[in-house]
């Protein structure tokens, strides 16, 4: 039997077709008699993550091969080929049979054997191959490594016998050996050599020397080295001249030996320079551009065995005249004008593969007839400008270092075990650096240089901003030169620009911020702004609202060292201020307000369209503007401003901005405009759920109001407590506030109040346990804001009308006056007060069995809630989607919600909310049959009505209480309560 391995695999039997037993085979013939473990078997199949079902595989394979090799034979029989054993299978391969034992006899016989028969010997061992060893099996790790043995034995024969023939003069059979091999091996230089040589014999000197040429690039090109001392030896030998072995030009300064970071960017560099186009390293003055450029450079420089070439476009000279000299042409060869000396450069580079960079370019007109012509040539430029028009550029930003990298560069420059004693000092100079290179590198080093200067003191210095210019040089290295050059460099119109955008103490501006600040067309400011982006002296991107939002880097905002323009500031401010309403009105209404007047356009119907996304953008500079407005003396602006910041984040979290506009009346002795303030700062607390803030501020502007003798403001003070001290469980106190406030509001003549407080009286009555007096006092209500100026009011008191309605059973009635209410609302685009109605039309819709139409209400009422951030009113929402979805009976969702209602009024501190949450949690737990959780839940609710003075509440907890928990006190407190009820808690 003949086993061939030296090239495609084979046998002189049929072998299976299938992968896996030939590649078994072929194990197994690089080790012929051996045992071949099961393992290394699985290890060869599969070096990676082998399947479950591996070495059963391996069987089948062996099963096969059996079948092949040694067909009709037992697996016990000992003429089998192929046995098992010690985990493991043995091929027996006798001599003769396998080719690569065959070529190996050969070698070694024509060691010792005459010089003609030797290279008789040799041919034969040759003429075993067939191609690669191999070659058409997949190999794993044993496998490939048995072949490259062999391929190396080849190749060691190959030499022996091309030098017995050198020797015996015969260089055809030399060259026509050689040829095939270095196309696949071209930078063997044994090979080249003894071709060269042959091809020098035949008489074809210029082929010797392009092959000995074709050499020395691939050594260049593959390993970064030049020819070795034989190579050169052949060179001189044919060409009769020395081979330079210095290798070609090379201008690369050192790179950077702690450079740091930029991994991104060296990938980007590297994936560009596969083509001719030029790579564009665009960024800020001193970002680091250089540094990169010279790092890829060193990277790539393998790609271009002809040279790198570098210039500095600042510096004087002729760049080109300088590029030529360096590729060896003489100073008589160069032309004398700039045409001829760009043509010479643009031939001269056709055909070879230089890399050139270009650093500090300052246009495109300046780099176009310095790029090489050749399509295996490279460019990289470095630039503060994004060069646009430079056609085919690959553009790559070099834009601030991560934190990251900053720390990792600082610690490579001043030591990792210095920066570790103190890491949140070293936070706080790297955010001095503002990501910049050169302020991280300058920072290293000056922590370098003074070993006895603490990062948190070098830290102190840097943060105070007067001295951090200053402390950022180290030696002839420093940033306030770079920065100032850059400045300088400007035109008068763009340092204008650029001292007019240093709002104080503002990180970012919004583009209409800018517009407003530049004082001049949107289109000129773009241009302008798009100009000063180019530069990368200012960052853009867009916000969440749409806007875009530029920034002035700090470092940047030093050195232009300008006082900001009081007039600009003044005129930004205004617009500010003008948008800030115009949010304001956004947010409470169903559909867009009325463009204004006072802002641009654009940014008026923006803000308009998402009104959310623009306070959170500017909620950091609105605060800002209030302190900067209130600096200058603007008082009017400052109260515009502070008012409408004080109704977009509302007063809890606004802090000391919010209470500005307060303060300003407050200065005046104003007491009915302080009064008012008080008012709006008290509803905001009470949307929050912050009900004590709320009373405190409802209870000033009482007395304000009283101070001043304003009866309409003083009834509304009182409505308002009123309506908080019900909440609290201060039913006395309200009752006595309401009656009080509707005699105010009947002498001051005012509808609008009285309704409020009659429909706020009706709501308490009910929560009383008296529904002929709520019917009494909603009627009147409902009769009074017929006569006011628009139907808001009648729409607030038919919804809390309908709400005590539906708990007596008067569905239809309740249902009338939810749709008016619904209509009423979307008609005047009431947002909050639609989301009221929509919330009580869900509890109708529960209380009727429509689940559906309960849930599509209760879904639209908790979004338009959660828009307008009235966390109160979203967790009541929520305690009614729980009481809806038990009643259709989704326990789970039900849960979800009354989980959350419960979790917000204990964080609110409400507790009345809270007892609603309780009761019908309760309910849930005893519909879910859970006896024990749904009785302590109903009998809390109880107790907290019964302290709030609810007593209708109570009877209702204590009712659900009786039909799970038979026992207790029930029976005497449902009597307590009915007494309550009956007879009242209140003076008539």
């Amino acid at each position: 039997m003949e086993f061939k391995v030296l090239g495609p695999l084979g046998a002189s039997v049929p072998l299976p077709s299938a992968a896996q037993p030939r590649r078994v085979l072929a194990v197994l013939l690089a080790r012929p008699n051996e045992f071949v473990h099961r393992d290394t078997l699985v290890d060869e199949l599969w070096p990676q993550d082998p399947p479950s079902s591996a070495a059963a595989v391996v069987q089948m394979a062996v099963s096969k091969l059996r079948k092949a090799l040694s067909p009709g034979l037992p697996v016990d029989d000992v003429r089998q080929r192929l046995r098992s054993g010690g985990g493991g299978y043995r091929l027996t391969v006798s001599e003769g049979e396998l080719d690569a034992t065959g070529f190996s006899g050969l070698t070694a016989a024509a060691a010792t054997a005459t010089s003609v028969e030797r290279r008789a010997l040799l041919e034969r061992a040759l003429g075993l191959w067939r191609g690669k060893a191999f070659a058409d099996v997949p190999a794993g790790p044993l496998v490939e490594a048995h072949r490259l043995w062999l391929e190396e034995q080849r190749c060691s024969v190959l030499g022996r016998l091309v030098e017995l023939e050198l020797a015996a003069g015969d260089h055809k059979a030399v060259a026509d050996r050689l040829a095939p091999e270095l196309v696949t091996r071209p930078g063997d230089e044994r090979f080249a050599g003894w071709y060269a040589e042959a091809l020098h014999g035949l008489g074809r000197r210029d082929a010797a020397l392009a092959v000995l040429g074709r050499c020395r690039q691939a050594l260049w090109e593959h390993a970064g080295v030049s020819p070795g001392e034989d190579l050169l030896a052949v060179h001189r030998r044919i060409a009769g001249t020395g081979w330079s072995v210095g290798g070609p030009p090379c201008g690369l300064p050192p790179a950077t030996p702690d450079f740091a970071g930029r991994a991104g960017e060296l990938a980007e560099v590297g994936r560009a320079l596969r083509t001719p186009a030029p790579v564009v390293l665009h960024g800020a003055a001193g970002a680091g551009k250089s540094a990169l450029a010279v790092q890829a450079a060193w990277r790539m420089r393998k790609r271009f065995p002809d040279g790198q070439l570098v210039a500095d476009l600042r510096e004087s000279g002729d760049v080109l005249a300088g590029f030529l000299r360096t590729l060896g042409l003489a100073e008589a060869e160069l032309p004398a004008d700039r045409a001829g000396l760009i043509s010479l450069w643009q031939s001269h580079t056709a055909d070879r593969r230089l890399l050139v960079i270009l650093e500090n370019a300052r246009s495109e007109a300046e780099v176009r007839p310095l790029l090489p012509s050749g399509p295996g040539c490279g460019t990289i430029v470095t630039t503060r400008r994004r060069l646009a028009g430079l056609v085919g550029a690959r553009p790559v930003e070099v834009g601030a270092l991560s934190s990251g990298e900053s720390r990792v560069l600082l610690g490579a420059i001043a030591g990792e075990h210095r920066l570790s004693a103190e890491p949140d000092a070293v936070r706080r100079v790297l955010a001095c650096c503002d990501g910049l290179a050169l302020a991280v590198r300058v920072a290293g080093m000056k922590l370098l240089q003074r070993p006895r200067l603490s990062v948190a003191e070098f830290a102190a210095r840097l943060e105070n901003e007067r001295l951090r210019l200053d402390e950022l040089a180290a030696g002839d290295l420093a940033v306030r030169p770079v920065l100032a050059e850059v400045v300088t460099a400007l035109s008068l119109r763009q340092r204008n620009s650029l001292r007019l955008l240093t709002f104080p103490g503002s990180t970012e501006i919004a583009d209409w911020f800018a517009t407003a600040l530049l004082g001049c067309s949107s289109r000129e400011a773009a241009e302008l702004l798009d100009e000063l982006v180019d530069d990368h002296l200012l960052h853009t991107e867009p916000d969440q609202a749409g806007f875009l939002r530029y920034r002035l880097p700090g470092l940047v905002r030093l050195a232009l060292r300008e006082p900001p323009d009081p007039g600009a500031l003044r005129r930004a401010l205004t617009v500010m201020a003008g948008l800030a309403e115009h949010a304001v009105a956004a947010l409470g209404a169903e559909y867009p307000p009325t463009r204004r007047s006072d802002v641009p356009a654009a940014a008026s119907d923006r803000v308009a369209a998402d009104p959310s996304g623009w306070r959170a953008a500017e909620t950091a500079n609105l605060a800002l503007a209030v302190r900067t407005a209130k600096s200058y003396g603007w008082t009017q602006l400052t109260a515009r401003l502070a008012d409408a910041y004080s109704d977009l984040v509302g007063p809890r979290n606004g802090g000391s901005p919010a209470w500005l506009g307060f303060g300003i009346v407050r200065d005046r002795l104003d007491l009915p405009a302080e009064g008012e303030k008080l008012l709006k700062l008290g509803d905001s607390h009470a949307d929050a759920g912050d009900l004590a803030r709320a009373r405190t501020c409802f209870s000033l502007a009482e007395a304000r109001f009283r101070t001043s003798g304003d009866q309409r403001g003083t009834g509304s003070a009182l409505v308002a407590l009123a309506d908080v001290d019900a909440d609290s469980g201060r039913t006395h106190s309200a009752v006595d506030a309401l009656r009080e406030a509707l005699d105010l509001l009947r002498d001051s003549g005012d509808l609008t109040g009285q309704a409020m407080a009659s429909a706020q009286f009706g709501s308490l009555w009910d929560d009383l346990g008296d529904f002929r007096r709520a019917k009494e006092c909603f009627d009147a209500s409902l009769l009074l804001s017929l006569h006011c100026e628009d139907g808001q009011q009648h729409d607030r008191s038919a919804k809390r009308y309908a709400d005590v309605l539906r708990r007596h059973g008067r569905l239809d009635e309740a249902g009338e006056l939810l749709t008016s209410a619904l209509t009423g609302t979307r008609t005047s685009r009431e947002r909050h007060w639609e989301a009221h109605v929509l919330r009580s039309l869900g509890d109708l819709h529960a209380k009727t069995g429509d689940s559906g139409e309960s849930e599509r209400c209760l879904s639209r009422s908790l979004e338009l809630f959660e828009h307008v951030g009235h966390r109160h009113a979203v967790a009541y929402t929520h305690r009614s989607f729980g009481e809806s979805l038990r009643l259709a009976g989704e326990h789970v969702r039900a849960g979800e919600h009354l989980t959350l209602a419960m979790s917000t009024f204990r964080e609110l501190g409400d507790r009345r909310g809270g007892g609603y949450a309780l009761l019908s949690f309760g309910r849930l737990r005893a519909a879910e049959g859970i006896a024990t959780e749904a009785a302590e839940g109903l009998r809390t609710a109880a107790g907290l009505f019964r302290e709030l003075g609810f007593p209708m509440w109570e009877l209702r907890a204590l009712q659900d209480l009786s039909a799970v928990d038979s026992g207790g006190r029930q029976r005497d407190r449902a009597r307590e309560a009915l007494t309550k009820i009956r007879f009242g808690v209140t003076p008539a």
